[in-house]
């Protein structure tokens, strides 16, 4: 059986001889971590910090500068056992110390060769720091003294009466935001509108700046509480995807004894900035459109949306993550989580037996799983979202940034993990005697990633979303001015040939009708006088009449419109038909509309993509459910596609206010407009006695494509992408 634990080491000779001791100025603190005792060493003048065991501590404290460091770990040894340090770990532990800026000691050049590759570890995390074009941290200044100076006044938030008017104002918050949630939504479509952007982009400065000194009161307020200092010495700007904002350190919270202590420093700016969104959510519901209303909703919206999508979050190393680290008593979660899939790799697809796991029972085992699989997909997703985001929002000057920036994450993300695994295959000290294997089992899983991922057919859908309407309608009209007399019942089955659907009444065009009825009696009785005596007069008094004529046509005309017949056979439906009984009505006035509702077409929307795919496609099926209802099943068939691109919606139901999944454009009141174009689809469902569809309702259809490999169906979403979001 391997020895996971071996005692000795090649290099101890390098440090047997040295006489290390801690900083005069490093403190210790205990912990409890999962039941278990635990101390912290933090060098408060620099911010690091070390977490140690107690095997670990009792040997730190041995070397006092006068004991060699072989002298303090027979020591050890005869303290703890089977459980004392290793020379191996004996080693780590001098070396993570020395690159922490905790231990004084004069190393002679073997053991500094030793202790290099710790520091290489450190220099390497600042180069991280710098490089991530994304994230860079700039220090400033030490707001330390400032901090002191207010903190017996704002330290009074974080008390039990402080929490208390906290969900007060939460609550609060909530129901007026709830209240108006159909404003906020539609109000969120100028968020990133040009006007907006300066007030944005302050109002996100702003909140940061009340995020960051809520983490830094905190972190002051709770450490004089537990005596432990609370020291926050780093203050500066971070500039998050080029956007300067502020950022404290109080990392010093590390130190606290009381995991519930430093949850709430680590919570304290993301509660913070829920209370600035509740105050806000307030001040936008009771003002009007002005410059105080848009600074409050901007303040709303990045108070409450980078909060879930950032610091919220404990996918992303920011605060949620440090919160649920301490509750769940795994500190370097990330890390531990990230060491831990490597070391099962190792272990049991390689066989690598010499390890130590990182996971200290089976509660960890489960939770470096589960966060490094999550952690590591929301960081790619999230990444590439904010480069999408850079595609959309750049000008166009700035515009040649996204793809450099684009092939700079691949780099990073993809190329750069890629060559350093290769390396570690080739040369890495811990495959020395499983090199083998494990060559045969990375070439036969990407032997299995390429088969299932390039050659073998999976089925293919596409889901699309559209809306019903009848193939035959008719807008039903007023003809003519007029008062609603009688009418038929709405919901009645009419024809061409049958009653009258509206019958309108016109007094004056009664009355203007007798008129031209007794004047033309008067013409024809003066023409006639004209033959016996004055025939002269007769052209003059023909062309009278012929134009009364015209008039009294005119007439009979309009009063013939005041009867309105059935233009169509279909389902005759006018919902506020009753409230308009002896109401007046202008020609041209919709009043109510005929439908076939025994046949229905569907009218979809969609992407050039999908449309390209199905017009070189001749199998065309189409499986349908009715959003909200999915137990009504129905098939159809596509019936046409409009290859033009269009920009007005069939239907405001489609856009994303009603719920829909197209984006519409702030600028049309009537959210008809898309952002984007598309393509119309039509679809004939198949007539099914058991399914009704009505004139309005919202379709999801699920059209089935030839089965094809996952690479080209990722190749062509892919390049669909790049090509629409990147203009190539």
């Amino acid at each position: 059986m391997a020895i996971q634990r071996p005692t000795f080491h090649e290099a101890w000779y390098r440090v047997a001889n040295l006489r290390p001791r801690l900083l005069p100025y490093v403190r210790v603190s205990k912990q409890h971590y999962r039941g278990q005792l635990w101390y912290v060493i933090d060098n408060s003048t620099s911010g690091q910090y070390c977490r140690v065991g107690k095997e670990a501590c009792w040997l730190i404290g041995w070397l006092d500068g006068r004991r060699s460091v072989s002298e303090a770990w027979r020591m050890c040894n005869q303290q703890f056992g089977d459980s004392a340090l290793t020379q191996g770990e004996v080693i780590q532990l001098l070396g993570q110390l020395h690159s922490l800026n905790l231990l004084h000691t004069d190393l002679p050049p073997n053991a500094e060769a030793l202790f290099n590759r710790y520091r290489k570890r450190t220099r390497r995390r600042l180069q991280n720091r710098l490089t991530n074009i994304l994230f860079i941290y700039l220090p400033l200044v030490d707001p330390d003294r400032f901090l002191d100076n207010w903190v017996s006044l704002f330290g009074h938030v974080f008390t039990w009466l402080g929490l208390a008017i906290w969900t007060i104002l939460i609550a609060a918050g909530l129901s007026v935001a709830l209240g108006n949630l159909q404003g906020l939504v539609h109000e969120s479509n100028r968020i990133l509108v040009g006007e907006n952007l300066l007030w944005l982009y302050l109002s996100l400065a702003g909140v940061k700046i009340i995020h960051e000194f809520s983490h830094a009161f905190a972190c002051k307020r709770f450490g004089r509480l537990s005596q432990t200092g609370g020291e926050v010495h780093g203050m500066g700007v971070m500039f998050l995807v080029f956007f300067p904002l502020p950022y404290l350190d109080a990392s010093s919270a590390w130190a606290f004894r009381s995991k519930w202590r430093r949850a709430m420093v680590g919570a304290a700016g993301v509660m913070a900035e829920l209370a600035m969104a509740a105050v806000a959510a307030i001040v936008w519901a009771n003002t009007s459109p002005g410059t105080l209303h848009a600074v409050a909703y901007n303040v709303m919206f990045v108070a409450s949306v980078s909060t879930i999508l950032f610091n919220g979050n404990p996918l992303l190393r920011f605060d949620a993550y440090y919160v649920l680290s301490d509750l769940i008593e795994i500190p370097n979660l990330a890390q531990r989580s990230t060491s831990y899939l490597y070391y099962l790799v190792k272990r049991y697809a390689w066989g690598v037996k010499e390890l130590r796991s990182p996971a200290k029972g089976m509660g960890e085992r489960i939770w470096f799983v589960a966060y490094g699989t999550a952690s590591t997909v929301y960081r790619l997703f999230i990444s590439i979202r904010i480069l999408l985001f850079l595609n959309d929002r750049l000008p166009e000057p700035l515009f040649i940034l996204v793809p450099m920036f684009a092939m700079a994450a691949i780099g990073g993300w993809v190329l750069l993990p890629l060559g350093r695994f290769v390396h570690y295959l080739l040369v890495g000290a811990e495959l020395e005697r499983h090199r083998l294997r494990a060559f045969a089992s990375v070439l036969t899983l990407a032997g299995i990633l390429v088969a299932s991922i390039g050659v073998v057919k999976v089925p293919d859908y596409h889901r699309i979303e559209g809306v019903v309407e009848p193939v035959a309608y008719s807008v039903v009209r007023a003809g003519a001015d007029g008062f609603i007399a009688d009418f038929a019942a709405s919901g009645t089955q009419v024809s061409p040939g049958d009653s009258p659907l509206l019958q309108e009444r016109n007094v004056e065009l009664e009355l203007q009708r007798k008129i031209a009825v007794t004047d033309r009696n008067v013409l024809e009785l003066r023409r006639r006088q004209a033959l016996l005596g004055e025939r002269a007069r007769v052209q003059v008094l023909d062309n009278q009449l012929d134009a009364l004529d015209k008039k009294l046509a005119k007439i009979d005309t309009d009063i013939a419109s005041l009867r309105i017949v059935p233009p169509i056979s279909g389902t005759w439906v006018a919902p506020d038909i009753d409230r308009l009984t002896g109401a007046f009505v202008r020609r041209g006035q919709p009043i109510g509309t005929l439908l076939t509702l025994d046949e229905s077409i569907i009218r979809a929307t969609a992407g050039q993509g999908l449309v390209a795919t199905l017009i070189e496609q001749s199998d065309k099926e189409v499986q349908m459910r009715v959003r909200g209802n999915p137990h009504l099943q129905m098939t159809g068939q596509i019936e046409k596609i409009f290859p033009a691109g269009q920009e007005i919606l069939p239907s405001e139901a489609l856009g994303y206010l009603a719920g829909g999944t197209i984006s519409t454009t702030s600028l049309d009141p009537n959210q008809l407009k898309t952002a984007e174009r598309f393509f119309e689809i039509r679809i004939r469902p198949e007539r099914d006695e058991t399914v009704r569809l009505f004139s309005g309702q919202r379709i999801i259809a699920r059209i089935r494509m030839h089965p094809k490999p996952l690479a080209h169906k990722w190749w062509l979403a892919a390049r669909q992408l790049f090509q629409r979001r990147f203009r190539i």
